[in-house]
């Protein structure tokens, strides 16, 4: 193991607040998962002065106003980073972005669309952006721009709204609506599922719900309800003591099933046939990249989707109107030409 390697595994064993770390412990690990015979205390002292000066070059002002970011605890005969946010290595090594890799791929559940493998994309650039150093001159513009996706609002109700879906757990929810005149409302029932979803302007979550009246067990897709996790005010268990009587073929996921997006349209998914323009790009696109699981191509310009149609699908086609025409249903091409038609005249 070079000093590189060597620093950045103590860096590592640093950040995991659960270990002792002191010479002779730190010895032991490096020979019992990298085969190192000797490691003396004289090579942990080199070690911890090289990552106090990585340190400083990383964060010169809390180095300035707090000292050394190394501290020693004689109580707990332990060396320890003075703030839990800080590293001496902004990178990750190939073995912890395959490990990541690993962790995404058996979790995949997690992600649709192939967000998985976005993740471990994103993990990849800041690797190599951060590997740029060894330049003695760049480039004053970044080498590669990923999609800004922010925060999501909402995300403190996560881990109680997961440990509660996890367990069939009854809960509170106090929920206040969109509109400024909006009230918070409590609601009580069975949390099923936080889908994530991106509406064109935002990325957010949102809890698939169904609410239980006093003394109702019975779970079914007819009567669940979305939250907005930013719009959440509180949430908390319910006083209920009643199990929920959930069918062991219940997919909560089957509720998203004719939908574009998020949000449910008609009671029933109905056949939408679309045409291609013969010189459009997306010809070619479409069955490469389906818009719908449900997607089935007639022939090389037409295609079929089950949905259940409603603001998503209309917005969606409403955005591909230079490349694609709707056949049928009539009264979705009816309500798409008036829509274009309204939108016209506001540039005449």
């Amino acid at each position: 193991m070079n000093t590189t390697d060597r620093l950045k595994e103590l860096n590592n064993l640093f950040l995991r607040k659960t270990f002792p770390l002191r010479a002779a412990l730190v010895s032991d690990y490096f020979m019992e998962h990298f085969d190192q015979l000797s490691y003396s205390e004289r090579s942990f002292s080199r070690d911890i002065k090289a990552l106090k000066e990585k340190l400083a070059e990383r964060y010169p002002i809390l180095e300035e106003t707090d000292g050394d970011l190394i501290r020693y605890s004689k109580s707990e005969n332990r060396f320890y980073y003075i703030r839990d946010d800080i590293s001496a290595f902004p990178s990750f090594s190939e073995k912890e972005l395959d490990q990541i890799a690993s962790i995404i791929d058996f979790n995949k559940h997690l992600f649709t669309g192939g967000n998985g493998n976005g993740i471990v994309n994103k993990l990849r650039a800041i690797s190599l952006e951060n590997n740029l150093i060894r330049h003695e001159e760049i480039a004053n513009w970044p080498a590669i721009e990923l999609i800004n996706e922010g925060d999501r609002s909402g995300s403190e109700h996560v881990k109680f709204l997961v440990d509660a879906i996890a367990g069939k757990q009854i809960i509170e929810i106090s929920h206040k609506g969109l509109a400024a005149s909006s009230k918070s409302k409590m609601v009580t029932g069975l949390p099923l599922m936080i889908k994530e979803y991106n509406n064109g302007w935002f990325t957010g979550w949102y809890l698939l719900f169904q609410e239980i009246a006093e003394g109702e067990t019975r779970i079914s897709l007819d009567q669940l309800r979305l939250f907005a996790l930013d719009r959440m005010d509180a949430v908390r268990l319910g006083s209920s003591q009643k199990k929920p009587r959930i069918h062991p073929d219940f997919r909560p996921s089957d509720y998203f099933k004719h939908s574009l997006g998020l949000f449910r349209g008609a009671k029933e998914a109905e056949k939408i046939i679309l045409q291609a323009h013969a010189d459009s790009w997306i010809k070619e696109y479409l069955p490469k990249y389906p818009i719908h699981p449900s997607q089935k191509q007639i022939d090389s310009q037409l295609f079929e989707l089950t949905l259940e149609i409603n603001q998503d699908v209309e917005n969606f086609l409403l955005r591909y109107a230079t490349e694609l025409q709707v056949i049928e249903p009539l009264r979705l091409r009816n309500q798409l030409r008036e829509n274009l038609q309204k939108a016209l005249l506001h540039y005449q």
